[in-house]
C-alpha cells in the first residue's frame, strides 16, 4: 500500500486532478487550518476520496496564536472544561474530524497538548466555535 500527501491545495478546482487523476490517491492534504479558517467544503470534499485534511496554524501560528487562544468564546468553553484554550481548540480539531499537530519544544506545552482526549466539545460548543469562522487564511502565498 502506497500513500501521498499533498499541501497548500484549498479548493475543489485546485486539488481535483489529484483526486480524479492519479493512480495513488492523496491521503492528506496538510493545508492552513484554525478556527478562523475552517474550510469545511475542502474538507468534505477530500473526506468523499477518503483524505483527510491536516491543519497546520491549529492553533494560529506565526503571531496569531493569541487571536485564538485568546477569543472570547474559546476562553468561555475552556473555563466551562476546566481546560487550557489551547486544549479546547485542539479538542475542536479532532472532533471535527481535521489532523492536528501543533508544534512545541516546550515539554509542558507537548504533554498539554496531549491530553484533550478525556473531555468532549457539545454539539452547542461545537456550533459557536463554528461561528468563528472568517474563511480568509493568514498566509496567502
Amino acid at each position: 500500500m502506497r500513500s501521498i500527501g499533498i499541501s497548500n491545495y484549498y479548493t475543489e478546482k485546485t486539488a481535483k486532478r489529484f483526486f480524479a487523476d492519479f493512480e495513488i490517491k492523496p491521503a492528506v492534504v496538510q493545508n492552513e487550518n484554525h478556527v478562523f479558517y475552517q474550510n469545511t467544503d475542502f474538507k468534505e470534499y477530500a473526506k468523499r476520496y477518503g483524505a483527510v485534511v491536516e491543519s497546520y496554524y491549529p492553533l494560529g501560528g506565526r503571531g496569531h496564536t493569541e487571536d485564538v487562544l485568546g477569543n472570547k468564546v474559546v476562553a468561555k468553553i475552556a473555563k466551562a472544561h476546566g481546560k487550557s484554550a489551547a486544549q479546547v481548540v485542539l479538542r475542536w480539531h479532532v472532533q471535527s474530524g481535521y489532523i492536528a499537530i501543533p508544534g512545541s519544544k516546550n515539554p509542558d506545552h507537548i504533554a498539554e497538548n496531549i491530553s484533550i482526549f478525556d473531555f468532549e466539545l457539545t454539539d452547542d460548543e461545537m456550533k459557536q466555535i463554528a461561528a468563528l469562522d472568517t474563511g480568509h487564511r493568514y498566509e496567502n502565498w
